[in-house]
Order: structure tokens, then C-alpha cells, then sequence
């Protein structure tokens, strides 16, 4: 798994945090040429909502796993906005529509 984890705010608990683990096999699959972050945003655009705040954080900036519940998502400087996978990998992921 990557040392980077995608986190965002729980629509149906606003403020709540979920994070996103990315699987080592998925992001071998991706262009080699491809730093991290990209492989990540291109993730976050595969599987979140258009338009959903997230950021990319290291998992050692993440708050212990006890206090998951107590956690809650403040937008920062990195935030990024999901946005529409480009029609080649909507084909791939079969999420043409």
C-alpha cells in the first residue's frame, strides 16, 4: 500500500472523515511515468463524486486510529476537487454512461 492516503468528508455525516487507502495493484496498473500525487488524484477522480473536496496525506499526519470517530475534515491548503476522468479511462473502468 502507498504511504499516502486520500481523505475527504463523509457526505452522509458531514464533518466526519473517510479515508481512502490505495491498493499497491492498482497503482502498478497506471502510466510508470506517473509521480504519486498524480496516480492519486487520478484515483480520487476514479472513485469519488465529481466535484468532491479531498487531500492527499501522508498516513503519518493521520490522527491515531482510536479517535477515528472524533476525527473531522477541515478544508487545508492542499485540498483538490475531484474531477471527471477523461473518456479512455471511463471506457477502462467501464463507467461509460
Amino acid at each position: 500500500m502507498s504511504d499516502y492516503k486520500i481523505i475527504y468528508e463523509n457526505p452522509r455525516k458531514p464533518g466526519a472523515v473517510i479515508r481512502m487507502h490505495p491498493m499497491r495493484e492498482f497503482l502498478k496498473g497506471l502510466p510508470e511515468h506517473w509521480t504519486e500525487e498524480e496516480k492519486l488524484i487520478h484515483l480520487a477522480d476514479k472513485d469519488l463524486p465529481t466535484g468532491t473536496r479531498y487531500e492527499i496525506v501522508h498516513r503519518d499526519e493521520l490522527p491515531d486510529d482510536r479517535f477515528r470517530e472524533a476525527w473531522e475534515y477541515t478544508s487545508g491548503e492542499n485540498e483538490k476537487t475531484s474531477s471527471e476522468l477523461r473518456n479512455e479511462f471511463k471506457a477502462k473502468y467501464g463507467q461509460e454512461g
